[in-house]
């Protein structure tokens, strides 16, 4: 979610018999006229073919992707190893920023602070950070001594959502605040026996909507290096051609354990926008086979053109320019037929329903597969 003061309460007010009234329902194409109204009227979606966005601060921007280890920390004593990877993306910022010049982002892979291993509930908890924090204030410091973007992809704990394990994409601007927190939007259930436990928009979505408005489920930070979407949402590509309709530039997707590189390509074709997805490199010592998922942090441009890639699954850096003056100049957003699709988007019943962790919160990813099989709708 993009945190903005100003709106929230507003917001929170408005919208909060809205979402009572069946915005669950509005996910779906079935919601009351009224609370559809509600939604619609607060979410950013031009109707001429337009999308917001604010001034460029400059024509080319750099970017690097940094591939880095994947360390996870001991619940029992996280702090070693957590300033251990805090220190080492720091160290990487300085390296970034060192022979290959100033850099505007800087992107990082998923969870590279309390990296990651099977834990239960109660574990991950304990391995969270907070935002903001310690960890935010130090990367914030190099941020601002650097004058650049920096994004990254955690575990978080809310004050707001106690109990819930969030995983949210953080983007820290030039002067050090953090600009955006983007909540994973969906979760893709992996197998009838294991399933992903984290707390995701769609799983809490009429409070969520309640709390931050509409606009916020599928974010756009609008920058002035371009228009950031933070992504941990594979395998979705009706999330990421929904964003894309709001104005997305460039989708900053965030891996660990590995990902499909077409899935990260097909993005930029359909959306003919910018897609950076930044995986972990080799780690030994992680919770599973050293090489396993490692590698293939890839930067793509409109058309599913390649731009950089990681020449190996080792640590490394890889730095390319975005002309992004000059893609805006050209970009279009995608030209849906809607009038074909929507009657089946709207006849179509997923398989599960929204806010399934309102009721209940899965204690690891064993009882997070049951939990959801019993509700599946199909």
């Amino acid at each position: 979610m993009t945190h903005n003061t100003t709106e929230e309460v507003p917001r929170r007010t408005a919208l909060g018999h809205a979402a009572q009234l069946g915005l669950a329902a509005a996910t779906l194409g079935a919601a009351p006229a009224s609370a559809q109204a509600a939604v619609d009227n607060d979410i950013s979606v031009a109707p001429d073919g337009k999308y917001e966005r604010v001034a460029l601060k400059k024509d080319v921007i750099r970017v690097t992707a940094v591939q880095s280890p994947l360390y996870p920390a001991d619940p029992a004593n996280p702090k070693p190893v957590m300033t251990k990877n805090l220190n080492n993306m720091l160290d990487l910022i300085d390296a970034a920023n060192g022979f290959a010049g100033p850099q505007d982002l800087l992107c990082f892979h998923e969870q590279p602070i309390m990296g990651w291993a099977p834990w239960t509930r109660e574990e991950a908890l304990k391995v969270c950070i907070d935002i903001p924090g310690k960890e935010t204030e130090a990367l914030g410091k190099k941020a601002k001594q650097y004058g650049c973007y920096i994004a990254f992809d955690t575990y978080a704990r809310d004050k707001d959502w106690p109990g819930h394990l969030l995983l949210i994409g953080v983007l820290i601007g030039p002067d050090g605040s953090i600009v955006a927190q983007h909540w994973k939007q969906h979760n893709v259930r992996l197998r009838n026996d294991w399933t992903m436990f984290t707390t995701t928009a769609f799983d809490v979505l009429p409070r969520y909507i309640e709390m931050y408005g509409a606009d916020a489920v599928l974010p756009v930070a609008r920058t002035d290096i371009g228009n950031i979407s933070l992504l941990t949402s594979p395998y979705d590509p009706d999330i990421h051609r929904a964003i894309t309709l709001k104005g997305m530039e460039i989708a900053v997707r965030f891996s660990s354990g590995g990902f499909n590189a077409t899935d990260s390509q097909s993005s930029s074709l359909f959306n003919r926008n910018y897609t950076i997805t930044v995986n972990q490199s080799i780690s030994p010592g992680n919770a599973g086979a050293d090489y396993s998922g490692a590698g293939g942090t890839s930067i793509y441009g409109p058309g599913g053109r390649e731009v950089a890639m990681a020449k190996s699954a080792n640590e490394e850096l890889i730095p390319t320019t975005i002309p992004i003056a000059e893609f805006r100049k050209t970009f279009r957003l995608p030209d849906i037929p809607m009038a074909l699709v929507m009657p089946v988007y709207q006849k179509y019943k997923p398989m599960y329903d929204p806010g399934l962790q309102l009721s209940y919160l899965p204690s690891d990813s064993t009882d997070a597969a049951k939990y959801y099989m019993a509700k599946r709708n199909w």
